[in-house]
């Protein structure tokens, strides 16, 4: 009998991994949990890793013969025997209450079918860059499809791995949809925000790390039509229109085949590490210029890194003096 299945895709990094897994082996409370880690693109666990998944019989080892996160997680959904179905992503870290928090939330309200919370996003050493939260979140179950459907729903999703979501209403609504190779999230947050309430805890269960050859750091273009593509199809929908149209342009969106022979540069590894400099810096956090150093290696043609890489330089300088 399983309360929770954790559903992780994975295709490189099992170092990453590592610290993921051990977060949920930490998890407090009596409840029942798997973890379904969706291996594709020829991942190979390191000794380390291999050790961990052999130690504990709750992990469960899957190969997804599809490429994408989307067709993973897809995958570890049907092979979910838990009522619950949460996410993670590698890398990241669940706080040790996490599960039995959401657990509570579903046990308390039966027409609960989300359940989400604060989210700290950190930089790839643990360091902080921002809490995301919601300010008016009390922790109270709310139906979010009460706002027109052009705005979205009534609530914000801080990210994808801080959810835990009803497998019933998951199974209902057709689940993860394979056009979305990207960003495949709010697609079905909309989707299953007809099915029920969601509810925001006003606490910090998820630790996110960003990475500057991360998924989300690399292909934010893309994550941002498919997301403009989401909320087309929820628009249609509300009006009994089909989606056919905004589906085909989502499947469309994939990624770039890879070069042979890699450049020693990478503009969009650039733009990832950039994105962490700068946090780290508004934060006047020291640790921004070995950041800006690698935006600088990979896109040294990019005026704005040279801008915030000086004062990046700056902080460090006077940090050493004081």
């Amino acid at each position: 009998m399983v309360d929770v299945s954790v559903v992780v895709g994975v295709h490189a990094h099992p170092d990453r991994l590592i610290a993921s897994l051990e977060s949920l082996r930490q998890q407090r409370g009596n409840l029942r949990w798997e973890c379904l880690i969706v291996a594709n693109g020829g991942f190979q666990p390191d000794q380390h890793c291999a050790n961990l998944l052999q130690a504990d019989p709750r992990f469960r080892l899957l190969e997804c013969l599809q490429p994408g996160l989307t067709a993973a997680l897809a995958l570890g959904c049907s092979e979910a025997r838990g009522a619950l179905i949460a996410r993670l992503d590698v890398g990241d870290q669940m706080a040790p209450e996490r599960l039995e928090r959401q657990l509570q939330a579903y046990t308390q309200h039966p027409d609960l079918v989300l359940a989400t919370s604060d989210v700290e996003i950190c930089g790839p050493a643990w360091e902080h860059l921002r809490t995301d939260s919601q300010a008016a979140a009390t922790g109270v179950p709310m139906r979010v499809d009460t706002v027109p459907p052009e705005q979205g729903i009534a609530i914000d999703i801080p990210h994808h791995a801080s959810v835990m979501f009803s497998r019933a209403a998951y199974e209902a609504v057709g689940g993860y949809r394979t056009a979305f190779y990207f960003g495949q999230d709010w697609d079905l947050w909309y989707r299953l925000s007809s099915h029920g309430t969601f509810v925001h805890l006003p606490e910090t269960l998820t630790r996110v790390r960003l990475f500057s050859d991360g998924l989300s750091s690399r292909h934010w273009r893309e994550q941002r039509k498919i997301a403009k593509l989401s909320l087309a199809c929820h628009v249609a929908r509300s009006r009994g229109q089909p989606e056919t149209e905004m589906l085909q342009k989502a499947a469309t969106i994939r990624p770039s085949p890879q070069h042979q022979s890699p450049l020693p540069w990478d503009g969009r590894r650039a733009e990832g590490a950039y994105f962490i400099a700068e946090a780290l810096r508004r934060n006047r956090d020291h640790r921004c210029h070995r950041y800006f150093r690698e935006a600088l290696r990979h896109g040294f043609w990019k005026p704005q890194v040279w801008i915030r890489a000086s004062q990046g330089l700056i902080l460090w300088v006077k940090t050493m003096v004081i």
